[in-house]
């Protein structure tokens, strides 16, 4: 996999840091899968080269395997994603890389399932599935539901989670399928709040290729 760390990019339209990494074969005569990770909060300004290592385990080996192009932003708020920043990121790289729109996934962990939950909620039609991590949602409604109606959604939670409550997550999937959606739940019988572990299983990009 290719890694392009990019210090900083400034445009009318984006202004930011991430990480990109380019699967392995990447050419521009083909169109590839967009993931995009969110990550959580860590209290103080990182660089991207800092953040390119905390990157969960198996999540830019299984995306390379799988042909996806990876893309990690840092969030620029000190305790949370904005969803307008999540999407002109995204639209950049749309924009910017040989990127299928039609397959574009978002995912994140703790913050960053939260900043995935509330940028779909925001911009259902952008996403072709998402996947958060140990998030939640501000608050649990059919209406916020009714988002995602039409939107694939494996949510991942620890049972023992006691800073963002597995409940969060239950509830919002239960509301998701009474709508008619198409809502996933994996809990974990784990005593903590990290469940990064999920971007080992290669069953979840399998899935997201399905979509």
């Amino acid at each position: 996999m290719t890694a392009q760390t990019f210090e900083a990019v400034h445009k009318e339209s984006f202004s930011g840091e991430y990480n990109l990494f380019l699967p392995d074969g990447y050419t521009t005569n083909n169109q590839y899968p967009l993931l995009v990770y969110l990550h959580g909060y860590y209290g103080e300004y990182i660089s991207p080269d800092v953040m390119a290592g905390h990157i969960p385990q198996g999540l830019k080996e299984n995306s390379n395997e799988n042909q996806f192009i990876l893309a990690c932003p840092l969030c620029p708020f000190e305790f949370y994603w904005r969803t307008t920043y999540v999407f002109s990121f995204i639209n950049h790289l749309i924009e910017t890389y040989d990127i299928d729109d039609r397959r574009t996934f978002l995912s994140g962990t703790s913050m960053g399932g939260f900043g995935t939950w509330a940028t779909a909620h925001e911009f259902p039609d952008m996403f072709a599935g998402i996947v958060p991590v140990s998030g939640g949602v501000s608050e649990i409604n059919h209406y916020q539901a009714h988002r995602f109606e039409h939107l694939p959604v494996w949510a991942f939670h620890n049972r023992g989670d006691e800073i963002v409550r597995y409940s969060q997550s239950e509830k919002m999937i239960e509301l998701i399928n009474e709508q008619g959606g198409n809502g996933k739940l994996t809990i974990y019988e784990v005593d903590s709040h990290d469940a990064d572990v999920t971007y080992q299983n290669i069953d979840l990009y399998h899935w997201l290729l399905s979509l």
